[in-house]
């Protein structure tokens, strides 16, 4: 199919945020008449939205990039043009590495994308340093409706905030997506009626973090009242809150956890450390004591309480104690689904300045261990689950033909949790009760209960 305007082939990089940037863009180019095409052979524009958070997602940004580039100079693909998170904070980089992109569009300015492929298409010719906005400033939130879906379309994600407060010494987020800014309540419930109406029976709640909404806009808390209203859309069965901030969840919010049917007894909350010390040289305003009694408020009050959580370990600093201290954190069993990267040396970010830099040797080593004690802590609770009944949700077909369904249990988030695989053929979206008949350690077994 080809229009006037030309194809527009799309490669999404980073996290659902960023995933949610790309869909917003796949739409307005749709809209305006691109055509948007999966194949990047003969496409006259290739966009790759790029993540620039850690050195390792900006090499993966910089191989897709390049790889675009030995396409467009083989003639399969005309033009390359470059958005995203790399943009703002490494511009340098971009030019020094794939000097032949043929556009940059910073994440400030992703609702210009039309207007830059409408300038390569009509000339033919761009000027590579466009203007950048400044993500300083409290600027406007971005309408996320009219989404051209990448996600299977049972499930979504819905965002409600853009940027961040915090001064966490390892993050460069709010150099690159600037200040806290809450969306609207109106806007975020018209954005989940029409997912919903897109065929999404799960919203999966993301922002930079998610418990500060409200503080900019009221004054106050109030990311509880956004999901209490959020559960009376029609249609929407599952609820799952992302990127809670530690020092930021209220008792109202774990009532709601609580009570709310529909709102996931899940929440994905990262800790990054359980030493005191070391949380202190992260600049995250909380302690091992104050996080094992919030943590113990939440088992005691959410039933059936699943707690994602993520990590970093070799920060600066970090002692072999210290390490070992956050092993025995795991071990013990206060995080149900847990990640953990190794430290990154961010020169744009405040903990590129600390003193006791760990050897990459030793980072990579904690990582291993971190990884395997996690493992062994995951592969033992989904032991326990067999024999159970549980609710799950169908995702697709899968490669097992006596299991021949992906699903997701409710403690499950996609792509980044657990899965279960599911006798029968059931339709994405499909809710079942499951009983589970063996853990495969990661992927548990199942059958339909009935």
């Amino acid at each position: 199919m080809k229009t006037a305007l030309g194809s527009v082939a799309f490669i999404s990089l980073g996290c659902p945020k960023n995933l949610i940037d790309s869909e917003t863009m796949l739409g307005s180019i749709a809209a305006e008449g691109f055509v948007v095409t999966p194949d990047y052979h003969d496409a006259d524009v290739v966009v790759i939205n790029t993540c620039g958070f850690l050195g390792a997602s900006r090499q993966e940004s910089l191989d897709h990039i390049q790889a675009m580039l030995d396409l467009k100079d083989k003639g399969d693909v005309k033009r390359v043009v470059v958005a995203g998170c790399m943009v703002g904070n490494y511009r340098d980089v971009l030019d020094k590495e794939v000097p032949g992109v043929d556009a940059l569009l910073s994440v400030n300015d992703r609702t210009r994308l039309s207007d830059v492929l409408r300038e390569l298409s009509g000339s033919g010719e761009l000027a590579r340093s466009i203007a950048i906005s400044d993500p300083d400033e409290r600027g406007s939130v971005y309408d996320d409706r009219a989404r051209l879906r990448i996600t299977p379309r049972h499930y979504a994600y819905l965002r409600i905030s853009e940027g961040c407060d915090h001064k966490c010494s390892f993050c460069t987020i709010p150099s690159i997506r600037g200040r806290f800014r809450s969306k609207p309540r109106e806007q975020i419930i018209q954005e989940a009626t029409e997912l919903a109406a897109d065929g999404a029976r799960e919203l999966i709640i993301v922002a930079q973090d998610s418990t500060y909404y409200g503080l900019d806009s009221e004054g106050r808390k109030s990311v509880h009242e956004v999901l209490a209203d959020l559960t009376t859309v029609h249609g929407i069965d599952w609820i799952r809150l992302m990127y809670a901030y530690p020092t930021q969840v209220t008792d109202e919010l774990i009532e709601l956890l609580a009570t709310e049917p529909k709102l996931l007894g899940y929440i994905d909350m990262p800790l990054q450390h359980i030493s005191s010390e070391v949380l202190r040289r992260m600049r995250r305003g909380s302690t091992r004591e104050t996080t094992t009694r919030l943590l113990e408020k939440m088992r005691e009050r959410i039933p059936g309480l699943t707690l994602r959580s993520t990590f970093i370990v070799g920060f600066p600093g970090e002692t072999e104690e210290q390490f070992n201290e956050l092993l025995d954190f795991i071990r013990e069993g206060h995080i149900d689904r847990a990640g953990a990267f190794p430290f990154s040396d961010e020169d744009k970010a405040a903990s590129f300045e600390l003193d006791g830099k760990l050897p990459p040797e030793v980072i990579e080593e904690r990582h291993r261990r971190f990884m395997d004690v996690n493992r062994e802590v995951l592969f033992a609770a989904n032991e326990k689950l067999v024999g159970t009944t549980i609710e799950v949700m169908a995702e697709g077909p899968g490669q097992d033909p006596k299991y021949p369904t992906v699903a997701r249990t409710r403690a499950d988030a996609p792509e980044i949790d657990c899965t279960a695989l599911l006798k029968g053929r059931h339709e994405p979206g499909t809710r079942l009760n499951a009983r589970v008949v063996r853990s495969m350690g990661y992927d548990l077994l199942c059958e339909p209960a009935n």
